[in-house]
């Protein structure tokens, strides 16, 4: 099993995302390898996943066990295909029951309050596109001035930068032809993700302050600024790195508040809400649906691959949808005055 998850993923990473990949290795190396690397790749059995999962799920969520049994599954049915096994081990288990969690973004007050609050750092035009753009981490890090037209206000998603765990083989970057140590410049996550996103005023003269703060610090810098084309950077010109980016925005959080009642902005305040980066990207997605847009285009703003994924994230955040169908499937039928109230006479005389 140890010498067939090495070639499998050998040979299965020339065709995956960085990120992808990365995490099949990471559960090759910590979990698959370790508890079913001994044995025979023909002797695999479901008790022996069983087993293997069972170390996983201790101190982790059912999602982690659902994601490392998906690698092993993967792999698995490679061998298949290659008739080294007549069947998949891993395919028919009973798995525990994967519950998807209620995404609870920031408040519309929570997001103006937060974007207020941090004029000054050199990072809050990131996360106001991010905010008002739905985009994700790596493709508002990834975001190239060749690809924003403020003039149409558009910007177009080409890329993202992604953060991969470290190695020898790491490719050089296509701008710079130095390694940027774990971080790599990606094609956006899906076919779908590859979209022209429209901006707002505000983004707008936003971006157009970013070009300035970026000019002066491209002065300062002179000849040692690595020039990248991104939108957001170091003050040298090179990528920000994700993960770091993560922590800034849960640093800035701090000290922010909102008025624990709207209906009195001037009483008692609270603390906003702890939330992640990706988080601002689901915020996007109720303010949208708080001001009534169809959820199929939130969809596709959002740019998932299907409005069923958007469904499923959001459905929770839209007011009255039941009755609203109700209301609407009963309407289709029609009827007369005296109908549409004779049940409810029938039950009253029987009464």
């Amino acid at each position: 099993m140890s010498e067939y998850l090495d070639r499998w993923l050998a040979r299965k990473s020339l065709a995956l995302k960085a990120t992808t990949a990365d995490t099949y290795r990471t559960h090759i190396e910590k979990y698959l390898k370790p508890e079913l690397g001994q044995y025979k790749l023909r002797e695999l059995r479901p008790e022996h996943v069983y087993a293997m999962l069972d170390v996983v799920a201790v101190g982790r969520s059912a999602a982690m066990v659902h994601r490392v049994r998906s690698t092993l599954r993967t792999a698995l049915a490679s061998a298949v295909k290659e008739r080294l096994l007549t069947w998949n081990p891993a395919r028919e288990l009973q798995m525990p029951k994967e519950i998807r969690k209620k995404v609870h973004p920031w408040e519309p007050t929570e997001i103006g309050a937060f974007l207020d609050g941090n004029q000054e750092d050199r990072l809050i035009g990131l996360f106001h596109v991010i905010a008002y753009c739905g985009l994700r981490r790596g493709e508002g890090i990834g975001l190239r001035w060749d690809d924003v037209d403020l003039v149409k206000r558009t910007l177009t998603i080409r890329q993202q930068i992604v953060q991969v765990n470290r190695s020898a083989s790491e490719v050089p970057c296509p701008y710079c032809r130095t390694v940027h140590g774990g971080l790599k410049f990606d094609s956006p996550k899906t076919e779908d993700s590859s979209a022209v996103v429209h901006l707002d005023a505000t983004t707008v003269a936003v971006l157009l302050g970013q070009q300035l703060r970026q000019g002066d610090e491209r002065a300062q810098w002179g000849t040692a600024y690595v020039d990248h084309g991104l939108v957001f950077a170091k003050e040298d010109g090179n990528p920000l790195v994700p993960n770091g980016v993560s922590r800034h925005f849960e640093d800035l959080q701090l000290g922010i508040t909102v008025p624990a009642d709207p209906a009195k902005p001037d009483g008692a305040r609270r603390p906003v809400r702890k939330v992640r980066l990706h988080d601002l990207r689901h915020g996007t997605a109720s303010l949208m649906i708080a001001a009534g847009v169809d959820i199929a285009i939130v969809s596709k703003v959002l740019r998932h691959s299907t409005i069923k994924l958007t469904v499923d994230s959001y459905g929770h955040l839209l007011p009255g949808v039941g009755e609203d169908a109700a209301d609407k499937r009963a309407a289709l039928i029609p009827r007369n005055a005296a109908s549409k109230t004779s049940g409810h006479g029938l039950a009253t005389n029987q009464a």
